[in-house]
């Protein structure tokens, strides 16, 4: 399995396209990255879960983000070679300084030295030092945090409220889910609508004894968005690609203005890339998809 740097809508709401930009054209927009104490959440592929050396992440820059909320693509990926160059050279090759903007480690600021661009698969990321507090799993973090302000977490729900709401699920996705065994179910709220994500990622549950290397288990990669209304689970998101699409959550941000986002790791066999589910036009939206390499 190679490894590289580290939901189909089912009812109404839209899904936007990503956002496709050049390089940001000025001071405004702030380099956001993924950060993680565990290695095999970025650029780990599927895997177990390996832990770095207490304060030490990987680090894996996402997207520029502006003030008001928009994501804007990195223009180094596959068949931008020149771009690609110039971007290891101006920004990756250089010494960043960034600060936790999400809950887990909020504050605790990560120290860089340089990344390294992997020229074959097109991905870029390196390892940092973090000091202010300690990082459990996975962050969001960015450059500058003058746009960014303490929001509510993710926030994961005690068994006996979170049963229920896999039974909704279930009901609501009928043969989509195959199971509601190792599903977590986490509470958001993204601009005033409260949400629920359910994920079951490989690193859920792959420290667990039935699930040691060498036991085959079939269960899909979970991750589902929707709300609770009446006892009836409303599907909002699935993520389409059940068998090898490892997504998990890294944060949730708030900016200044009022927006928020959720921002998702994904890695399968031979890429990893970044989604990010935000608010647009009063529906639930992926805002951005990107970054990451392929093999």
């Amino acid at each position: 399995m190679k490894t590289a740097w580290m939901i189909l809508l089912f009812v109404a709401p839209a899904f936007a396209q990503p956002q496709e930009s050049a390089s940001p054209a000025n001071e405004a927009k702030t380099m956001i990255v993924g950060v993680a104490h565990d290695d095999s959440i970025m650029g780990g592929g599927i895997g177990g879960s390996h832990f770095l050396p207490p304060g030490n992440a990987k680090v894996q820059p996402i997207a520029w983000l502006t003030p008001a909320g928009e994501w804007v693509k990195i223009d180094c990926n596959a068949g931008a070679t020149q771009a690609c160059r110039r971007f290891d050279r101006d920004y990756l090759s250089k010494p960043h300084t960034y600060t936790v903007i999400s809950a887990d480690g909020l504050g605790s600021q990560l120290h860089v030295d340089k990344m390294e661009l992997d020229h074959e698969c097109f991905g870029f990321g390196g390892d940092g030092a973090f000091t202010g507090g300690p990082i459990q799993s996975a962050a969001v973090a960015a450059e500058s945090e003058a746009i960014f302000t303490p929001g509510i977490s993710a926030h994961r729900l005690p068994e006996q409220e979170a049963q229920p709401i896999r039974r909704a699920l279930q009901a609501a996705a009928g043969t989509k889910l195959d199971s509601i065994e190792e599903l977590r179910v986490y509470s958001v709220s993204l601009e005033g609508h409260s949400l629920f994500v359910i994920q079951r990622a490989f690193q859920d549950y792959a420290s667990k004894p039935k699930f040691a290397p060498g036991h085959h288990v079939n269960l899909y990669f979970i991750l589902a968005i929707g709300e609770m209304s009446d006892g009836h689970f409303r599907l909002l998101h699935w993520k389409e690609n059940t068998d090898d699409d490892n997504e998990q959550i890294l944060g949730l941000v708030h900016l200044k203005t009022g927006r928020d986002f959720l921002v998702d790791a994904s890695s399968d066999p031979e890429s990893n890339s970044f989604r990010v589910y935000g608010i647009r036009d009063g529906k639930l939206s992926v805002v951005f998809e990107g970054s990451g390499g392929s093999c």
